[in-house]
C-alpha cells in the first residue's frame, strides 16, 4: 500500500479518490495543494461535478470532464472502482487556454498584416497604370485610348475591393433566367481587348435551357476563373471554354446540373496548393492576394453550385438547371 501511495505521491497532477457522496478518501500532495491553491469551497465543487454526471453514477469511466472554476479551467477524468468510490485526474489547462487564444490574436494579426500587405502591392499596378496614362493623357487630352486604360485600371481596384468585401459579406442574390453561353461571351468579350495575344475558343452545348442565376455575380466569377487563366498562361495562349450537361456521380447524378469548365494552355495548379485553392489569401501568382477565387466559390455556392479544379489546367462551375 506504501508503495501504491509513493506512486501516487510522485504524479504531478492532482489525483483524488472519494466515495460516491462526494467522501475524500484520499489527496495526493499535487491536490493538496490545488486545495490550498482555489480554496475549500472551490475544491469540493470541482471534485463533485464528476459524481453527478449519469455515466459516472452508472460506474462508467469519463474523460476529459470540462470544469470551470472562476477563472480556472479544468478537466477530469473519473474513473469508478466498484462501489466503492471514484478515482479523479486533474488537470489544470487554464495556461494551455490561454497561450491559444492568444496564439489565435496573433495568427489574425498575422493574416490581417499579410492581406493589407498584398492589397496595398496588388493596388501598385493599377495605380501605376492610372499615373502613367494619366501624365500622357496631359499632353493629348483626346487621347481616346488612354482614357480606356484609365477606366480599365480604375475597374480593376473596384474589383479587387469588391472580392474583399464579399468575403465578409452576406450575399443577396437577384436571380433571373439567363442564357448562360451570353454571360460567358460578355466575360470574355470584357477581357479580350486587354489580352490580344490570348486566343479564346468557345465549345457550347447548344440545347442547355437558361437557367436562374444573379447576372452580375456570376458574371464576376467568370472574369475572376478566366482571368486567373489567362494569368497562369502570362497573357499568351489559349483559354476554352465548354458547356453542357454535367452527370457528375457525386454532384449531379440526376443530370440536374449544367457546367462551364474553363481550360487555360498553362501547366495547371501545382500540385501542393490544389487543396488550398480556395481559401482566402491563397494564390497560385507571387504578391497575390487569393481573394478572387475564395470569393466566385462562395458565389457559386450561394447559388446552390459547385466550383472545382479538375486538373488538367481546368476549373469548373456546375449550376443547377431544374429541382
Amino acid at each position: 500500500m506504501e508503495k501504491i501511495e509513493n506512486i501516487l505521491e510522485s504524479i504531478e497532477d492532482p489525483i483524488v479518490v472519494t466515495d460516491f457522496k462526494g467522501e475524500i478518501i484520499y489527496l495526493n500532495q499535487s491536490a493538496q495543494q490545488l486545495k490550498a491553491q482555489i480554496g475549500k469551497r472551490h475544491f469540493y465543487e470541482l471534485i463533485n461535478y464528476p459524481l453527478t454526471l449519469k455515466h459516472v453514477k452508472n460506474r462508467i469511466s469519463v474523460k476529459s470532464i470540462f470544469k470551470e472554476i472562476e477563472k480556472s479551467k479544468f478537466l477530469i477524468d473519473a474513473f469508478p472502482y466498484g462501489d466503492d468510490g471514484v478515482t479523479l485526474l486533474i488537470r489544470d489547462i487554464t495556461r494551455f487556454i490561454e497561450l491559444e487564444e492568444k496564439n489565435k490574436k496573433e495568427g489574425w494579426i498575422v493574416t490581417i498584416s499579410r492581406l493589407i500587405s498584398n492589397i496595398f502591392h496588388d493596388m501598385k499596378g493599377p495605380i501605376g497604370g492610372i499615373k502613367g496614362s494619366a501624365q500622357l493623357l496631359k499632353e493629348d487630352p483626346s487621347d481616346q485610348e488612354l482614357i480606356e486604360d484609365i477606366l480599365y485600371e480604375v475597374k480593376r481596384l473596384e474589383s479587387m475591393i469588391n472580392d474583399v468585401t464579399l468575403i465578409t459579406k452576406t450575399i443577396k442574390l437577384q436571380k433571373e433566367k439567363t442564357n448562360i453561353h451570353m454571360l460567358i461571351d460578355r466575360a470574355i468579350k470584357s477581357l479580350k481587348s486587354q489580352y490580344p495575344e490570348i486566343e479564346f475558343e468557345r465549345i457550347y452545348d447548344p440545347s442547355l435551357p437558361d437557367i436562374e442565376l444573379d447576372r452580375e455575380y456570376m458574371l464576376r466569377v467568370l472574369i475572376n476563373i478566366i482571368r486567373n487563366g489567362i494569368e497562369a498562361v502570362e497573357g499568351k495562349g489559349k483559354i476554352t471554354v465548354y458547356t453542357g450537361i454535367s452527370w457528375d456521380k457525386v454532384y449531379s447524378p440526376k443530370g440536374n446540373k449544367i457546367f462551364i469548365r474553363i481550360k487555360d494552355s498553362g501547366k495547371g495548379v501545382p500540385e501542393e496548393i490544389i487543396d488550398k485553392l480556395f481559401v482566402p489569401f491563397t494564390s497560385t501568382k507571387k504578391g497575390g492576394m487569393g481573394i478572387g477565387l475564395s470569393s466566385s466559390y462562395k458565389i457559386v455556392k450561394e447559388h446552390g453550385g459547385v466550383l472545382r479544379y479538375i486538373g488538367d489546367a481546368t476549373f469548373e462551375i456546375l449550376l443547377p438547371y431544374k429541382e
